[in-house]
């Protein structure tokens, strides 16, 4: 009976922490989306200083999304999360060198990065919402 209890515990614990981390790789996409578009904004606006900065924020969110597919083992998750980090690593550099034509072709390649991903690992729940398929 103690080795069932133990068991059902640690499964409750596992469940608990798969939960967690989905709540944080909800967050990082949230983050992420509103990002995007305040730096297509400053790209717009050829505001370098706060579009390298948005990038710059980008970039981290992407190590996040890395580290959460690594974990997974889901090797294309890993891929697309490491190409559009260094994606808004190479905006960051233009923006802040006022190559505004450049870093804008390289948002539209970069964030293309995130609808592959949200192809492959993205469904629509009946009630509206999204959900991680892996």
């Amino acid at each position: 009976m103690k080795r069932i209890l133990l068991i059902a515990a640690c499964l409750v614990v596992a469940v608990a922490a798969w939960s967690q981390e989905e709540q944080e790789y909800q967050k990082w996409m949230q983050t992420a989306g509103a990002t995007v578009g305040s730096l297509k904004k400053n790209l717009d606006a050829k505001n370098g200083g706060a579009a390298a900065e948005d990038a710059q924020k980008l970039q981290g969110v992407f190590d996040q999304v890395h580290a959460f597919w690594m974990k997974k083992n889901v090797d294309d998750g890993m891929k697309f999360a490491m190409s559009a980090r260094g994606g808004f690593d190479k905006i960051a550099q233009q923006a802040s060198a006022g190559k505004f034509d450049e870093a804008t072709a390289t948002f539209k390649v970069t964030t293309a990065n995130c609808g592959g991903c949200h192809s492959a690992h993205r469904e629509k729940a009946a009630d509206g919402s999204f959900r991680i398929k892996y």
